[in-house]
């Protein structure tokens, strides 16, 4: 009987895994349910009892140590309740390395699984945007991808652009599976790096992998999200440069054409990576009242490094940003009352409410573990670290879960479930 109690306990020990990896780009709720059936099978298989394991894990300390920097960050807080929340949302910092860890190994071929599944997912939520989009486009649906100003100067650069393009591109194309073009296209760019990297066991699953690769790529190119092309091309330019990979060099070469064909063919594409940039004046003080994704980013950037002279050693409090953001931008200048965004930096997030203690704590978590782990010929480890790292530049990946649980869930897969294969 304790056998079979102990075969069951272990199935859904790895059904949660497994719910983990399908569901971390669907809605939070899903991935919260699935995160605590990783709980309660982790209690069932007595991992409680085997937390002297964490001793010998020495990845996982940059990561506990960032969460007690957010947890002393509380102590100052002027905003107690997005404190809270601050906290709830990175709780899998240190929820999914203790599971893996103390938690019963799971075989190799199992943690291949949870990769192509977290790649299958994210192509279905791809098959279900098109979808969505074509109904709606088809039945006359309107679009929103910019305000008033950049529909404006889109208008103005393209004239005479078919509407089809400003609803299969950008936040238009993302919106019906709730996710931000930024944060889905980081999803896509990683998973088109695992296509590429994993063995293939025959030519026909060579074929479609490559297949849904090149699908992906298209879908990158699409969502316009400047820094995510930027991350995609550097890990493929990565992978290029790895003697070891040689074989995917022609694929690599075909996608990232792709990807440049659809930046000059595709407008709005062109208009959010090429000529908004190149067309911006990059100031953004008390006289600037026009605002677009690129000096709105000077903005926020001008926002946090404000605050952050103010609180440099120790920063305003774990989740204190979003009460001296909101009051900077309200006392900016006329056309920036009621403006809610963060720093849209997480280095300068992480500074501004956690201090220079909490900047380090957090480039810890993404070198640290590398560095303890010497995981340098882990192709694909590495190119999630550059993937994630850069999209810290201009989003405040660590702030959303989307963001915090796609790093939480990899550097626990590949650091801790994968070290630790049968």
């Amino acid at each position: 009987m304790s056998r079979v109690s102990d075969a069951v306990q272990f199935k859904g020990w790895k059904i949660a895994w497994w719910l983990c990896a399908v569901t971390l780009p669907w809605l939070d709720t899903a991935f919260n349910i699935s995160l605590i059936l990783l709980l309660i099978f982790w209690l069932a298989g007595g991992g409680v009892f085997y937390l002297n394991k964490l001793k010998n894990a020495n990845w996982v300390w940059p990561m506990f140590g960032y969460y007690a920097v957010l947890l002393a960050g509380m102590i100052y807080t002027q905003d107690i309740d997005n404190g809270f929340f601050t906290l709830e949302k990175k709780i899998s910092f240190i929820a999914l390395p203790i599971f893996a860890i103390t938690g019963r190994p799971l075989e190799e071929r199992f943690i291949t699984l949870l990769k192509k599944s977290f790649v299958y997912s994210c192509a279905v939520i791809m098959l279900f945007c098109v979808v969505a989009t074509s109904i709606h486009f088809s039945s006359g649906g309107s679009f929103g991808n910019f305000n008033l100003f950049t529909t404006d100067n889109y208008n103005n650069l393209h004239p005479e652009a078919p509407s089809m393009w400003m609803h299969f591109s950008y936040i238009q194309l993302s919106k019906w599976a709730s996710l931000h073009p930024g944060y889905f296209s980081m999803y896509l760019a990683f998973c088109v790096i695992i296509l590429l990297t994993e063995e293939f066991h025959s030519t026909s699953t060579k074929i479609f992998h490559y297949g849904l690769a090149l699908a992906m790529s298209v879908f990158i190119a699409m969502l316009s999200s400047r820094m995510a092309i930027i991350a995609f091309f550097c890990t493929c330019f990565y992978l290029i440069g790895l003697k070891k990979r040689k074989q995917i060099i022609i694929p690599i070469l075909f996608f990232l054409s792709t990807v440049g064909m659809l930046l000059a063919f595709n407008p709005v594409s062109k208009f959010r990576v090429i000529e908004e940039p190149l067309k911006t004046t990059y100031l953004a003080d008390t006289s600037v009242t026009q605002w677009n994704s690129v000096n709105y980013r000077l903005l926020e950037w001008h926002a946090a490094w404000s605050v952050i002279t103010d609180h440099p050693i120790l920063g305003v409090g774990t989740g204190g940003g979003t009460q001296v953001l909101t009051a900077f931008y309200s006392h900016f200048n006329q056309s920036t009352i009621g403006l809610q965004s963060n720093a849209h930096n997480q280095f300068l997030q992480s500074w501004m409410e956690l201090g220079s203690i909490g900047l380090l704590a957090f480039v810890s978590c993404l070198v640290g573990p590398l560095i303890l782990s010497k995981s340098y010929s882990n192709a694909q480890y590495i190119s999630f670290i550059v993937i994630f790292s850069l999209m810290c530049l201009t989003e405040s990946v660590g702030e959303r879960q989307k963001g915090v649980v796609f790093f939480a869930f990899f550097q626990t897969l590949y650091l801790g479930l994968e070290r630790k294969t049968k």
